[in-house]
């Protein structure tokens, strides 16, 4: 049995599993999800790699609260790129993967456009917008223009309302009834078992120097969660 501890960072690297650039994301880095690894060889990258610290516990109500910091890293082969440009977009993937809302959507055939992975789906009324993530569709076909499913989203911004979907040129791709269903960072990245994530900074201290390969950038978390006193296996 695993501790909550042990359960939150496995939950971590889960999470960090999605950015791929197959999923709308800079970089590959979380095609290799590791732990605790200060050197990787080169048929190791792109990578991510969480490094659990030293926590601080306290008791409140009968509980145990615990405040863990996390380090993750992106580390990738940067080539011709400038590590800087290279660095900063393994920041943003790190910070949208480990903090950012997940939304779902329900949607049924509107035109015949067939909605992809990386599209960016418009309200036609509201103008709100969110960057498609994942596409399930439980019915129909995009072709017959009858097709029922999910969208998930990233990126939402504004308020969506009942109303038909457009992407780009391609007018009423879909219908939904209303605004989409988030999930925040307490149930996508940390499993439903901590009562908070903070984003405590990140970037990169020290730039490749000539003739390096690599490129690693730094995030710094800290993770509040609870458990019984004396019991890390239960909350």
């Amino acid at each position: 049995m695993n501790t909550i501890r042990e359960q939150i960072i496995s939950a971590v690297m889960s999470k960090l599993a999605i950015i791929r650039t197959a999923n709308g994301f800079n970089t590959d880095i979380g095609s290799n999800p590791l732990r605790v690894r200060a050197k990787l060889d080169p048929d190791e990258f792109p990578a991510s790699v969480v490094w659990p610290k030293l926590e601080e516990a306290g008791r409140q109500y009968g509980s145990g609260v615990h405040e863990m910091p996390l380090q993750v890293e992106g580390q990738m082969l940067h080539g011709l790129e400038n590590p800087s440009v290279v660095s900063e977009m393994m920041l943003g993937d790190l910070i949208e993967a480990m903090a950012g809302i997940v939304w779902t959507q329900a949607f049924t055939g509107g035109g015949t456009y067939e909605v992809e992975v990386g599209d960016t789906v418009t309200g036609h009324i509201s103008g709100a917008a969110g960057f498609v993530q994942a596409v399930a569709v439980a019915s129909g076909t995009w072709a017959a223009g009858d097709v029922v499913g999910t969208l998930t989203l990233r990126r939402v911004t504004g308020r969506f309302q009942a109303e038909n979907l457009d992407v780009g040129a391609n007018l009423n791709v879909a219908t939904i009834a209303g605004m989409p269903t988030g999930q925040g960072p307490i149930a996508t990245t940390l499993g439903g078992l901590a009562e908070g994530l903070e984003f405590a900074g990140g970037g990169i201290d020290e730039y490749p120097e000539g003739g390096d390969q690599a490129t690693g950038v730094v995030t710094k978390w800290n993770v509040k969660y609870r458990t019984l006193n004396g019991d890390p296996y239960h909350q």
